[in-house]
């Protein structure tokens, strides 16, 4: 995919969402400052000038005000920086998030305010690291397993299945492979991507927009939640949700009121990483399959790089595949033992990596 095609797509998907997001978040201003519209002001950067983390970027501003400006305030990322002069450098930190930045600034000049929003573009400073794996230990699964979602907790593997009418959430053995407890979803229903908080299990649906909550221990749903768009993994960091749509995005989520708190867009030095699909939590970093591919990457949570990629390519052996085989899909982590275990879509073989750095 053509990176500068792709952030012109991505723009237009999201201007709305940016452009609202600076305007909803104001800085405290004395209650006689009315808006003026007719008071031009642009700015620079602008939404195609594209930076590296650890940049410094010249944020300059025009006010076409018939009187001297009182103040001038910045806001980057729906952060206040404060006052400013025109030519302030702003430098991105090695720990900012990339993608698309949205800023504001705010002139107040006698009793009247002008406000401007715009954007630029934050692109990882380091490329990924690339990655192998060694298969560790093989154990069975079910071939009829259409896995949309994995984790692992005190002994036992979880797992989300999808397909309407198929769709089911399990306990499973990992040695035999046997299903110990499950449910059917409602066949109109096709499952998606599962984790874990507390006593708590969540597991997302593809296009319905809805999400469920089960207790752990009896598989009984107590809450259902809904969302926009279409939920295809899910990962938890023990107290937030991490939740990927298909897109390049990743939503935070608050677990109890299902609120988006804030968004990373993934990227590697080159380009947008799209269809993140099953995701996982492992030693601070969200794994993260990437559909229709034998690639999962490994991303920062706090800014959205890709800071490795593992290529799970021939991990199923030919004579163990047929015509219902699917995709990579499937990562769990048993944190206590420090084991990774990976699978697919109706695979009949689960494994046990070691990641080895190429």
């Amino acid at each position: 995919m053509d990176f500068k095609l792709f952030l012109r797509e991505i723009f237009l998907l999201f201007a709305g969402l940016f452009v609202c997001s600076c305007n909803n978040t104001t800085a405290t201003s004395n209650s006689n400052v009315s808006n003026d519209e007719n008071m031009g002001l642009s700015l620079s950067p602008v939404r195609s000038d594209i930076f590296k983390q650890g940049d410094s970027i010249a944020v300059n501003f025009i006010f076409n005000g018939e009187v001297e400006p009182d103040s001038v305030v910045l806001w980057v990322d729906r952060t206040y920086i404060g006052k400013i002069d025109n030519g302030y450098l702003y430098t991105v930190s090695h720990s900012h998030r990339v993608g698309y930045i949205p800023y504001k600034v705010e002139v107040y000049a006698d009793t009247l305010k002008t406000t401007s929003v715009s954007e630029f573009f934050i692109k990882p400073s380091m490329a990924p690291v690339n990655y192998t794996y060694r298969v560790k230990n093989t154990f069975p699964h079910d071939g009829h397993a259409y896995t949309q979602g994995l984790f692992w907790d005190d002994g036992y593997l979880y797992e989300g299945t999808g397909l309407e009418g198929q769709s089911t959430l399990r306990k499973v053995s990992l040695f035999d492979g046997n299903v110990i407890k499950y449910i059917e979803l409602s066949p109109e229903y096709f499952g998606e991507g599962i984790t874990m908080i507390g006593n708590k299990i969540y597991q997302l649906t593809w296009r319905h927009g809805k999400g469920f909550v089960y207790n752990m221990d009896t598989f009984e749903k107590i809450h259902e939640f809904g969302y926009s768009g279409q939920g295809w993994g899910l990962a938890a960091d023990g107290e937030l949700l991490y939740m990927s749509n298909g897109s390049n995005r990743i939503n935070i989520i608050d677990p109890e009121t299902f609120r988006i708190l804030r968004y990373i867009d993934v990227f590697t030095d080159k380009e947008p990483v799209v269809m993140l699909n099953e995701l996982e939590w492992i030693n601070g970093e969200i794994w993260a399959n990437v559909y229709q591919t034998d690639n999962i990457v490994r991303i920062d949570p706090a800014t959205g790089v890709v800071t490795g990629i593992i290529d799970m390519s021939k991990l199923l052996p030919i004579s163990d595949r047929t015509t219902d085989t699917d995709v990579l899909n499937g990562i769990a982590y048993d944190e206590d033992g420090e084991r990774i275990f990976v699978t697919g879509k109706n695979w009949k073989k689960l494994f046990e990596i070691e990641v080895l750095e190429k």
